[in-house]
């Protein structure tokens, strides 16, 4: 009887057998801030703060606000790992839902690493966005149209065709690297100067030494190559170090890029995402008043926001990354190298 007893309780199978289903979590929980602030715009109308009540009154509900229901499901997930390794510790190797314990505790944690990645990529891009609004004279297309992270940034040396020198700020992203200017006086401010397409480019160390090309002396250097429009980049590091960190992050960026596309990583979704994100927090730094136009703008962009949403999610994950991008500063979003002190 003991025995049989043992078939019920393999809760192992039953993960298993809905891993597909457990996968909508990641898209749960990617989508739950803009759940909560259109929660918040609705509730900013009694109507909607009234229905909501009466709902929960109705249902015999407990009494907490909707924001919390929403949250659940958010919290469930990240506890369902430690759950099942919880119970495999107290689950015999003979047992016959052992084997699918561990599967279901591997499967578990990996759907734990994609929802963990995709906030990751969903606050890089807001980050991103925020910095580009920092730097002066942009110029092309936005950031976040392209890129999804920053993977590395520091002050080089631009060598022109004329052999002349300029300190730059260099900050490579997934697919370029865009390069700026510090501003004369308020040297924490960025003054946007060129990009570069890093799908196109091919990247040259060099030795030190007189470079032939550009018909200078160069040390700790290298070149990058754009095969688009058949120009060359000399850039040259301050150390040895530097040069080598450079190297290994241009490596690093074009495995970030077959990485997303390995794993189906969606950019148009998570970008209409934090656009509809950075246009509620404009119109809160408004105070929330809005004119004509700007009441008809948020409400497109609510309404492409709901249709963009993806009633599937792919079964491809992302792999957790590291990779951390600096806090943003009040004047220019992040800034990896501090701020001066003085005002402006």
């Amino acid at each position: 009887m003991g025995h049989a007893c043992e078939y019920l309780s393999q809760l192992g199978e039953c993960f298993l057998r809905h891993r597909r289903g457990f996968e909508l979590y990641s898209e749960y929980c990617n989508n739950h801030p803009l759940a909560c602030e259109q929660l918040r715009i609705l509730k900013q109308n009694k109507k909607y703060q009234q229905f909501f009540e009466a709902c929960r009154l109705l249902q015999q509900m407990i009494e907490i606000p909707l924001e919390g229901f929403l949250l659940i499901p958010v919290q469930k997930i990240c506890k369902y790992p430690l759950q099942l390794k919880e119970l495999l510790r107290f689950t015999r190797p003979h047992h016959p839902d052992y084997y699918c314990l561990q599967r279901a505790l591997v499967c578990m944690r990996r759907i734990a690493a994609l929802i963990n990645e995709r906030k990751r990529k969903m606050e890089s891009l807001q980050k991103l966005a925020e910095w580009q609004n920092g730097v002066n004279d942009w110029q092309g297309t936005d950031l976040i149209d392209t890129s999804s992270e920053l993977i590395h940034s520091g002050e080089l040396m631009k060598v022109n065709s004329s052999g002349w020198s300029q300190d730059r700020v260099f900050f490579l992203f997934d697919h370029q690297m865009i390069y700026c200017k510090k501003d004369m006086l308020w040297r924490d401010l960025l003054i946007y100067k060129g990009r570069i397409d890093m799908d196109n480019c091919e990247v040259c160390p060099i030795m030190d030494g007189k470079d032939a090309m550009f018909n200078v002396q160069v040390k700790n250097a290298f070149k990058v190559f754009d095969l688009c429009r058949h120009k060359w980049y000399l850039l040259q590091c301050h150390t040895a170090i530097e040069k080598q960190q450079w190297l290994e992050a241009l490596q690093l960026e074009r495995q970030r890029v077959r990485s997303d596309a390995e794993n189906g990583f969606n950019l148009p979704d998570f970008r209409s995402k934090v656009a509809f994100l950075h246009h509620r927090q404009q119109v809160c730094a408004a105070g929330g008043k809005l004119g004509k136009g700007d009441k008809r703008k948020s409400m497109e962009t609510s309404t492409s926001f709901s249709q963009d949403m993806p009633m599937n999610l792919s079964g491809h994950s992302s792999l957790p990354r590291c990779t951390s991008i600096p806090s943003p500063s009040k004047k220019s979003g992040f800034h990896p190298f501090g701020r001066r002190k003085g005002k402006r």
